[in-house]
């Protein structure tokens, strides 16, 4: 370097120091400014909320599907990543007015207590009930009654067969075809009609029961009644008895 540079590349080393002071503080701000943002998406990151709403909702319909037939099968639609909620320290779930949890259905979820405005929405779900089911083994004409060896049982999901289908033989009991049924026909209440086990005028016998006693005598049923229908018996001494009609065709009173 030339002599007559040096005083003033001297004069400029307190600019430059202060430039690269300066730089080296930018530079350490930048990844403290990137760990910040990251934590502030974090926190409004969906996961956890949609966790606390899948098990909210998971919750619900196990308990609303107690008692159903058969084994339930619970599938909930995990929500859109993309969708995000404020926090909320109290979440209930409902059902939606006029649907029932059966087959593929909507739950409602509201949010009771947030440090926000209160929201609501709306999970996908498919409950499926899986169990036995009645199912003509042999053709059955109409108004022949129906016997258990008419019958067999399958297994299915029962939501996506007709409502009210037959899960429980006792169901046929005292029943008849109210029209002709095939071979494989899935038995429904409207393919049953109810048969008559005591006519008006018949003799039956009155079993009177009570703790421990049966007293049983004859008597004629003054009307005619299908089973568990209640009927009057009058008996010899011309007193007349309530009772209720049985399969077997007997009356049975209980006091």
């Amino acid at each position: 370097m030339k002599p007559r540079l040096l005083p003033i590349f001297a004069a400029m080393i307190p600019g430059l120091i202060w430039l690269f002071a300066c730089h080296v503080q930018a530079a350490d701000r930048v990844p403290t400014a990137a760990v910040a943002t990251n934590q502030r998406v974090l926190a409004t990151a969906p996961g956890d909320m949609h966790s606390r709403i899948y098990q909210t909702v998971m919750q619900y319909v196990q308990g609303q599907t107690q008692g159903y037939p058969g084994k339930v099968n619970i599938e909930i639609q995990p929500l859109d990543n993309r969708i995000r909620v404020a926090d909320c320290d109290m979440m209930e779930a409902f059902a939606v007015q006029g649907t029932r949890l059966w087959g593929k259905t909507h739950i409602g979820i509201r949010c009771l207590q947030t440090v926000t405005k209160p929201w609501t929405l709306y999970v996908q779900a498919d409950v499926q009930v899986w169990g036995e089911y009645a199912v003509t083994g042999l053709p059955v004409s109409q108004g022949a009654p129906v016997q258990a060896s008419d019958i067999v049982m399958q297994n299915g999901d029962l939501t996506k067969l007709p409502a009210g289908i037959i899960t429980d033989l006792a169901m046929l009991e005292g029943k008849k075809a109210s029209m002709n049924m095939p071979l494989g026909t899935v038995l429904r209440p409207e393919l049953l009609k109810a048969m008559p086990v005591i006519m008006q005028g018949q003799m039956v016998q009155l079993n009177s029961r009570g703790d421990g006693f049966v007293i049983s005598a004859d008597g004629t049923a003054m009307q005619t009644a299908n089973v568990g229908q209640v009927v009057d018996v009058k008996v010899s001494s011309g007193q007349v008895i309530k009772g209720v009609a049985q399969s077997s065709g007997k009356v049975d009173v209980r006091f």
